[in-house]
């Protein structure tokens, strides 16, 4: 990556509590996250609805070590272009699993990685399923349905993959965020790219130049 970035090479280098290889976020509106006291960068607990995620009988005795590896933890990033009030978190980020969490809680390095498998996770903890559940839509999922086709405007009925499937990810969902930790390295200060000047709302006086156009070089 050092050769990528070049002097800011090492911003995105991780600390042994992280993935290394990259790992998935959550963006937040500036204003919002200050008035949870969470620094772009730090770390979160995200929650949803108590009653069901990140799973259904999380609180009932014998389950405690599901829940350690399923509630939510990410790194929170300051996004303005995020309304306020509204979070976003993208999808398909690999999972953590009991193995990732044994591998990161275990390995010397730190991976998010499973020890026997070699899973690599994206979060220590949860993912972005954590805060989503499977919708079943009985009345849709039977062959005499009359629907459209997948990609025609052909009416038809029968199985169809759009329709019939379980819905896996709803668009919204209501969740809870709370600080978990600094964002530096070791859990404490701030995250080393706010620390170079080059996040939003943390920008250095060479950002601000480099943002109004300023390394640009107009010969007639």
């Amino acid at each position: 990556m050092s050769n990528f970035f070049g002097p800011f090479g090492d911003m995105y280098r991780r600390d042994k509590r992280s993935p290394h290889v990259g790992e998935a976020y959550i963006d937040v509106n500036p204003e919002d996250a200050r008035a949870l006291g969470v620094n772009d960068g730090d770390y979160v607990w995200v929650d949803g609805d108590p009653a069901e995620t990140p799973f259904k009988g999380w609180n009932e005795p014998g389950r405690a070590a599901e829940y350690h590896v399923a509630r939510l933890l990410c790194r929170a990033r300051y996004y303005p272009g995020t309304p306020p009030g509204i979070m976003r978190m993208w999808h398909n980020g690999y999972m953590a699993t009991p193995g990732s969490v044994r591998g990161h809680e275990t390995r010397p390095d730190g991976l998010a990685k499973n020890p026997e498998t070699n899973y690599q996770a994206f979060f220590r903890y949860g993912s972005h399923q954590s805060l989503t559940r499977s919708w079943l839509k009985p009345t849709h999922q039977t062959h005499s349905l009359i629907t459209r086709k997948s990609w025609t405007h052909e009416v038809t009925k029968g199985f169809n993959v759009d329709v019939h499937c379980v819905t896996g990810a709803p668009r919204e969902a209501m969740c809870r965020v709370l600080k978990a930790e600094d964002g530096g390295l070791g859990g404490k200060g701030l995250w080393r790219p706010v620390t170079l000047g080059i996040r939003p709302t943390n920008e250095s006086s060479a950002m601000h130049q480099y943002l109004g156009g300023g390394f640009v070089v107009r010969k007639a």
